[in-house]
């Protein structure tokens, strides 16, 4: 399970981390006090049913980009979702927004529901990304993030 998470993460262009517990020189590890969150504090899980999509305005330049970015645009119903505007996420708690490459993060979402993957040009390019790319809008359609 965490290879096919890592899988995921790193299609839409992030970079997992791998936590570590620091140990210090001859002191033997403890385990960590850790407090049990108080159930009414904690937020209901909500499931991403809409998707905005933030692409790099200098990659649409180039027609051919543009044209996969408009069939991504489609492909966003294909995969069970509904397709929004971007400034219309950050007041919708089952709404993401996918930043494409270098395109800026739009203001007032929380980091939760923006999804990074890789610029236009290199799905343009690798058609095992775009693949990859493709699967997880289709789980996202199914599953949601949260």
């Amino acid at each position: 399970m965490p290879a096919l998470r890592e899988r995921r993460l790193r299609a839409l262009g992030v970079q997992p981390l791998r936590l570590r517990r620091r140990v210090s020189v001859g002191v033997a590890a403890q385990a960590p006090h850790v407090v049990p969150p108080v159930p009414a504090a904690m937020p209901e899980k909500t499931s991403i049913r809409r998707l905005a999509l933030q692409p790099d305005p200098a990659e649409l330049r180039d027609p051919a980009i543009n044209k996969m970015y408009q069939a991504l645009t489609e492909a966003v119903s294909k995969a069970g979702l509904q397709s929004v505007r971007v400034c219309d996420v950050a007041g919708d708690s089952s709404a993401a927004v996918m930043v494409f490459g270098a395109a800026p993060i739009p203001e007032g979402v929380p980091a939760i529901r923006i999804l990074r993957v890789d610029p236009l040009a290199v799905l343009n390019v690798d058609r095992e990304r775009k693949r990859v790319l493709w699967e997880q809008m289709q789980a996202l359609g199914r599953n949601g993030i949260g």
